[in-house]
């Protein structure tokens, strides 16, 4: 007899989207230009089209209906709704309206992000997430998105990884704007947090003057992260300062100011960190994957068991309610996808069991996408997009995890479905 593991009635099973990576049609954004730079994405691939996301939501809001979600993680395109420095877009409000109230009516409950890694590019051409204005500029936009939109939307997202978009943009320079240096990276880092801190206050006191609901937190990208060699001193410290810097510093800032009334935790995969002297433009780290392990289609470990051990850690600290708000793998023949679904969702569950507070699991992604530099070759979907003619299939881990979501367990026949 298999372990049979069980989600409450009030658990939300949805899936997980950015504006950027699948709306298409937006010149505005710092991506859009930085896409169109040689050599910046792979294959040359730039968001312009993504997967027309803009046009078909509906069509996508269906497909999560017909799978049987009950929640879905969706991010506003700043760019798109202040195309200008104080110029807000009416029409583009609506449209927004428009996809939220899509998603009401079809039963899901909508999760905004504000700010998910992509700035205006008014903003960047001012020193973008440097800029000393970012809090009031953030804030500001807070405020007419919970005004504009509130009604529609009880839970709040306002930053998307805040340490991702710091260390890619400012220490590695894989992503705009494309700088090395580590000092800026943390300055940027400080910057968001203030930005969150002023965000969260202006959502509040906007929501509690329109008698809107509203819970608002951040999405942090959390990993385990293990010393390469445990005998080596520099790999165990390396590992602590990256531990602290990467993982610790903004989330328990977060939770120390308690500027949050859930805690959104995102969950990939394992770092084994060595002391790398010669890798002066990655502040001198070198991450690896442990011998033998398992990796996806992007050479990430996969390592359900540290979802775990991330909730254990940082649920009791948070205090709050926690969302699974990304978790996921590129996957392109969908040939891993079932186990890990089945095998993380079974590790939360337990923590169901261990009394901590989980409300819901958003997969990464609904749909395959536009990933950044790395462009369309990752297939992170549930749902396989063809690019060409934009047509939308379902795979097979798509079925699997609207049965979970449908008989709310994971049992004999779950654990039949992966061969386990």
């Amino acid at each position: 007899m298999r372990e049979v593991l069980e989600f409450p009635e009030h658990f939300l099973f949805g899936t997980a989207t950015a504006a950027t990576q699948i709306e298409g049609h937006c010149e505005d954004t710092d991506w859009a230009a930085f896409a169109r730079e040689p050599g910046r994405i792979r294959g040359g691939d730039t968001p312009a089209v993504a997967c027309d996301h803009l046009h078909r939501f509906r069509e996508d809001v269906a497909i999560q209906q017909q799978l049987g979600l009950g929640a879905h993680r969706l991010s506003l395109e700043w760019a798109r709704l202040e195309p200008g420095e104080g110029d807000f877009d009416p029409a583009a409000w609506d449209h927004y309206r428009e996809v939220l109230g899509a998603h009401r009516d079809a039963g899901i409950t909508p999760m905004v992000t504000l700010h998910h890694f992509t700035i205006p590019r008014w903003l960047a051409a001012r020193g973008g997430l440097a800029n000393p204005e970012l809090p009031r500029l953030l804030s500001r936009f807070a405020a007419h998105a919970v005004e504009a939109l509130g009604d529609l939307c009880t839970l709040w997202i306002t930053i998307n990884e805040p340490n991702v978009v710091a260390s890619h943009g400012h220490l590695l320079g894989v992503w705009p704007p494309a700088h090395h240096a580590p000092i800026e990276a943390f300055r940027v880092l400080q910057n968001l947090l203030a930005a969150h801190d002023a965000m969260y206050r202006a959502m509040h006191d906007t929501a509690s003057q329109r008698g809107h609901d509203l819970a608002a937190g951040v999405a942090h990208h959390l990993r385990i992260i293990e010393p390469d060699d445990t005998g080596r001193v520099a790999d165990r410290a390396w590992t602590a300062l990256y531990e602290w810097l990467f993982n610790g510093w903004f989330a328990g800032a977060v939770c120390e100011r308690k500027t949050h009334d859930f805690f959104g935790l995102n969950y990939y995969s394992r770092d084994l960190v060595r002391f790398a002297p010669e890798r002066f433009r990655e502040a001198f780290l070198e991450r690896n994957v442990r011998a033998g392990a398992e990796v996806n289609d992007l050479g990430w470990e996969i390592y359900p068991e540290g979802l775990g051990q991330l909730l254990d850690l940082w649920a009791p600290r948070a205090g709050v309610p926690v969302y699974i708000t990304e978790n996921g793998l590129p996957d392109d023949d969908d040939d891993q996808r079932p186990r890990f679904l089945v095998r993380h969702l079974a590790e939360v569950a337990r923590a169901l069991q261990r009394g901590l507070d989980v409300r819901g699991y958003m997969h990464w992604s609904l749909l395959d996408n536009f990933e950044w530099a790395e462009g369309y070759a990752p297939r992170f979907g549930l749902v396989h997009v063809d690019y060409e003619t934009q047509t939308r299939t379902p795979r097979p881990s798509a079925a699997l995890y609207a049965r979970i979501a449908r008989e709310r367990r994971i049992d004999d026949a779950t654990w039949a479905a992966i061969g386990a």
